[in-house]
């Protein structure tokens, strides 16, 4: 792919030194558009944003006012993948403008689906779905059915943002069947993609590893190698959340080489990310900060790149590296170092416009507190959390809080409000399809019982949270069922 890149560079470079040899200023400025293109699929924003901005200007010379509004379509594209979200709306809108003055119909669906999408990155979901909703009228009207499709395609995914997996399952199955009766491949592989993450987010994981896995391999079949690297990275993912972390370090390792083949260095700093955290979750805090800080910088170093300017995914992932590095600290009871950390990527999530990664740090930030036993300051970190999850329509996160709240309770031994407040996550989980964190709310549901000296309902309770554990695959939690099993039988016998 990298050699193709190379290759396809250097034929548009000659290309354009012949053009502006015989004077053809139009020829020209269209080879730096595509020089653009390439930089940009790239991810090499900064080289996208110049030879783009060239070609603007020489359009701009000729009187090229569609080639003008194409540019500022591609330049608003761009700052669309970082966290410049205003100047992309400006160029976007400006080339939505343009498009509709010379009777582009095309063009300004276009750049309505790319608003809509700004809106999706900021997890601004109302604002997001009502744009999406009105671009694919318009591809509708004007019987562009591949535009029309992305659209129920994106949709689909802003309701498994909102935690709505029966709509997001449907939306994608059906965007999944326009793409195959249109011949587009490459789209209905991407909503195959999409139903594998829909899965896994609801801890289906057998049905997740099947769609990913053929998802892969209808990737390698159409020559697309960035889709199968990221089918790999997912199904690492999978495993980390099996605790099944030889398989997943293993399967990481191979996504990470093939983005390295490819040159996507977004794609090989993610596989660092996902390393540091499963070396996180075995307990390896030397070797995930390695891994972790690796990761940041090399995200940093692709923010250099682009001067200014930084991509979106490369700054929420900078973010998560802050993230999960405050979380190894707190780990090891170095709690200012986490708290520090977690502000520093909370101030930075709010300076992109990046809502639910805020609200994520404010929800780690409660963690730390928890586990401080600095209950009244959890709780109050916990609550401000839930509302704004709730805000933003992300169903999960106001769950999880509601799920930390009953957790304090618990903690305080105030056991009727943790059972209301945990009975009621556990309900919310299931209607989301989370399995894994409703056996979680069982499991702690059970030890209040036994706490309570109710051990025939705790033993009923944990059982059963084992048995879900089970068939998921989680052996971590069903481990854990067994210790509070064993305990509660000791509790018995000494009664």
């Amino acid at each position: 792919m990298q050699s193709r890149y190379s290759e396809a560079t250097e034929m548009l470079s000659k290309a354009k030194s012949q053009f502006e040899e015989i004077d053809h200023q139009q020829g020209a400025a269209q080879c730096l558009r595509s020089l653009g293109d390439i930089y940009q699929m790239q991810s090499r924003y900064s080289e996208a944003t110049e030879m783009v901005s060239k070609a603007k200007s020489q359009f701009e010379e000729t009187g090229d006012q569609e080639g003008v509004a194409q540019c500022l379509q591609r330049l608003g594209n761009i700052y669309g993948m970082q966290s410049r979200y205003s100047d992309a709306t400006e160029m976007l809108s400006n080339a939505h403008i343009q498009f509709k003055e010379i009777g582009d119909q095309l063009g300004a669906a276009q750049c309505l689906q790319s608003l809509g999408d700004i809106h999706r990155m900021q997890s601004r979901n109302s604002e997001a779905t009502e744009m999406l909703s009105k671009a694919k009228s318009q591809f509708e009207e004007i019987g562009h059915q591949h535009g029309a499709t992305q659209c129920l395609q994106r949709l689909g995914i802003i309701y498994q943002m909102q935690s709505r997996y029966s709509e997001a399952t449907e939306m994608l199955s059906k965007a999944k069947i326009q793409f195959e009766e249109i011949g587009h491949q490459q789209g209905a592989v991407q909503c195959l993609q999409s139903l594998g993450d829909t899965h896994r987010m609801q801890s289906k994981y057998s049905e997740a590893n099947v769609m990913f896995l053929k998802a892969k391999s209808q990737f390698e079949e159409i020559g697309d190698q960035l889709g199968a690297a990221q089918c790999l990275e997912s199904l690492g993912n999978i495993y980390q959340m099996q605790n099944k972390y030889g398989q997943a370090t293993k399967m990481v390792s191979k996504a990470k080489s093939q983005f390295e083949e490819i040159g996507n260095h977004l794609g090989v700093a993610q596989c660092l990310q996902s390393l540091g955290e499963i070396h996180q979750m075995q307990d390896r805090h030397s070797e995930a900060t390695e891994m972790l800080s690796k990761a940041k910088s090399q995200f940093e170093e692709i923010g250099n790149q682009l001067e200014d300017a930084q991509c979106l995914l490369s700054l929420g992932n900078i973010h998560w590296c802050l993230q999960s590095l405050g979380d190894i600290h707190q780990m090891e009871s170095r709690y200012s170092e986490a708290t520090e950390m977690l502000s520093k990527a909370k101030s930075q999530f709010e300076e992109i416009g990046h809502w639910k990664g805020a609200i994520q740090c404010l929800q780690s930030l409660g963690d730390i507190h928890q586990m401080q036993s600095r209950y009244s300051e959890a709780t109050e970190m916990f609550s401000m959390a839930k509302s704004q999850f709730e805000e933003i329509g992300d169903q999960l996160g106001a769950s999880q809080c509601l799920q930390s709240l009953g957790d304090i309770h618990k903690m305080e031994s105030r056991y009727s409000q943790a059972t209301e407040m945990l009975s009621k996550a556990k309900s919310q989980f299931e209607e989301i399809g989370d399995q894994q964190a409703a056996a979680q709310c069982l499991r702690s549901l059970g030890d209040i019982h036994c706490m309570e000296e109710r051990y025939s309902e705790a033993t009923e309770m944990v059982s059963k949270a084992k048995s879900q554990f089970e068939k998921i695959g989680d052996q971590q939690g069903a481990s854990q069922c067994l210790e509070s099993l064993r305990y509660i039988h000791q509790r018995q016998d000494i009664r």
